[in-house]
């Protein structure tokens, strides 16, 4: 697994340094990229910090900034070309290009579908149709979490005026401590890591377990995108 997650942040430097020139002495001045994450500053994106942290970007002669927006503040600033690339949700891209906002997705960032549903180990719940009238923390009816929901249940034929959708922003994992919801919307390599450190052990209904969708994955204009697409 780490060797996959250093090879894909290899894979980033390659891409960049298509864009921006690679191969550059060590007198040479670093290129600026500007890369957009959504949510926060998080553990989701610790493979990317790692790479700063080790050298990786620099050692392609990138000194690369992050800067953090929602998904759909991020599309529009790569769709403007004020920032070169940004790495949102695979169903993010489908709805910028529905209103011909010029970007496109050059790079699969996870190979599974991250949101799911966790529910304290404990719970009754055992399927999707169990969450049938019980209160689901979400963080927004927006996004990659709201539409990787909705496609969760809606593959068990289950609506959601079946659920009670519970609005509570990025806060699952306080929520799920305090017992304030049922269940809640997370992504899987996120906030379960938070919840079972802090002992309180979840199991998951995983959206890829259920239904294909595509995931986060890296966006850039399309005139940086030509004949990157990998």
């Amino acid at each position: 697994m780490k060797g996959k997650v250093l090879i894909s942040i290899l894979l980033l430097s390659f891409i960049f340094s298509g864009c921006t020139g690679a191969g550059q002495s060590e007198e040479e001045e670093l290129q600026d990229v500007r890369l957009i994450l959504p949510f926060r500053p998080d553990v989701q994106f610790a493979p990317f910090y790692v790479a700063l942290e080790r050298g990786y970007f620099s050692d392609m002669g990138l000194d690369v900034v992050f800067e953090h927006f929602p998904e759909n503040e991020a599309v529009t600033l790569v769709g403007a070309g004020e920032a070169p690339f940004a790495v949102v949700s695979g169903e993010q891209v489908l709805l910028a290009r529905e209103q011909s906002i010029p970007i496109v997705y050059v790079l699969s960032w996870w190979q599974d579908y991250p949101v799911a549903v966790a529910y304290p180990a404990e719970s009754d719940i055992q399927s999707i149709q169990d969450l049938v009238g019980k209160k689901i923390g979400i963080p927004g009816l927006y996004g990659a979490s709201y539409i990787g929901y909705r496609a969760l249940i809606g593959s068990a034929g289950v609506s959601e005026s079946d659920t009670i959708l519970d609005s509570i922003g990025y806060s699952q994992v306080e929520a799920m401590l305090a017992g304030q919801e049922d269940a809640v919307v997370i992504y899987a390599n996120n906030e379960p890591v938070q919840l079972e450190a802090q002992g309180f052990p979840v199991e998951l209904l995983r959206v890829a377990d259920y239904v294909h969708l595509t995931s986060n994955g890296l966006i850039t204009s399309e005139s940086i995108g030509r004949g990157l697409v990998v």
